[in-house]
């Protein structure tokens, strides 16, 4: 498990599905998210895996971000992700992330964690 100030890195909770939880309150930007990535590299021997994402409470992630975690560069590590929440302005920027930034990889959004981890397995190699 890896902890930084913005988020937790969980490799244990799920067989082959890597699980991040960010910080409530946080605003990830773009140095977050290649912070991020440099961890995903160490922990994925540049392999990719589904990945669980879980948005904090009364976060947010700024354009510049949302950008580079959408791109091939940003998603090298991850062969699928879905994030989970049920909290309305992380759904607003989720349709929007989905429309505007176009994931290149599988990518969907759930309310449930279980449901979301189903959806993962069918990337899992």
């Amino acid at each position: 498990m890896i902890v930084k100030f913005s988020y937790k890195i969980d490799t244990n909770e799920y067989p082959n599905i890597i699980k991040i939880v960010f910080k409530d309150e946080h605003d990830f930007s773009l140095s977050d998210a290649k912070e991020l990535l440099e961890d995903l590299k160490i922990i994925c021997h540049n392999k990719a895996f589904p990945i669980l994402k879980i948005p904090g409470k009364y976060s947010s992630i700024d354009n510049d971000a949302r950008k580079f975690i959408s791109s091939a560069e940003g998603m090298q590590f991850s062969s699928a992700e879905a994030l989970v929440t049920n909290y309305l302005p992380h759904r607003i920027i989720g349709n929007f992330y989905m429309t505007v930034n176009k994931p290149v990889k599988p990518t969907a959004f759930f309310d449930d964690e279980k449901k979301a981890v189903e959806w993962l397995k069918q990337f899992s190699k």
